[in-house]
């Protein structure tokens, strides 16, 4: 939910009791910016508490632990991600297109939110790094998934896992790099990396389907 939404709908109860569901949202919404600021160890659920203007018992009765309630928050930034970006690649016809889009989709994301994500990736050494650690496998699968189809089917397992993970570091790390380069927009990076990364994978992707396709040619011809 937008944050303008939210404050919308949380001053329909200014002199009321709010809801639950809309209370657990302000929770969500207000652990993400907490967890920013201060990471996961200096994240206290009585400062919580204070800025949604409950009691921490409150807070505890809506999301649980603190544990519970990263997991929660960084399962949203993961389900807005991968939404964001499937709906991107959905419309696009072949895979150079498809993986522009999926780039400048992620690109888009991560730069709206860049505060938020580079607080999010350097906790990855501790508290937080499974959660880090699912996002970018959901991300490798998209990838993966993408250049699959690509092949017409998918290649050795190995290499599209290989692959997936390149395609992921280089995109990630240009984004990291982008928030000290302003200047430059997301789909000038989307370009740049679409038109470094996109023709080695269509020779994979060709090559793929060629030794699928080649023994039963040969087979049919005898």
């Amino acid at each position: 939910m937008a944050a303008k939404e939210l404050t919308a709908q949380l001053a329909a109860f200014s002199h009321g009791r709010v809801p639950r569901d809309l209370r657990r949202k302000q929770v969500l919404a207000e652990a993400f910016d907490l967890f920013i600021e201060r990471g996961f160890p200096g994240a206290s659920m009585d400062e919580l508490a204070r800025r949604v203007g409950v009691t921490k018992p409150v807070i505890y009765d809506l999301v649980g632990s603190k544990e519970q309630l990263f997991r929660e928050v960084m399962a949203v930034v993961q389900e807005e991600l991968t939404a964001s970006i499937a709906t991107a690649v959905a419309v696009e016809a072949d895979l150079p297109s498809r993986l522009r889009a999926g780039i400048l989709a992620f690109l888009r994301f991560t730069h709206q939110r860049r505060r938020g994500w580079s607080a999010l990736l350097s906790m990855e050494s501790g508290a937080g790094s499974a959660e880090v650690n699912a996002i970018r496998r959901q991300q490798a699968a998209l990838v993966a998934a993408l250049i699959a189809e690509g092949a017409g089917g998918a290649p050795d397992p190995r290499t599209l896992e290989a692959l997936a993970q390149a395609v992921n570091g280089a995109v990630e790390f240009v984004a990291l790099w982008w928030q000290a380069h302003p200047e430059l927009t997301a789909e000038s990076l989307a370009d740049l990396l679409s038109e470094l990364l996109a023709p080695g994978l269509v020779a994979i992707a060709k090559a793929s389907t060629a030794k699928r396709t080649t023994p039963s040619a040969r087979r049919r011809a005898t």
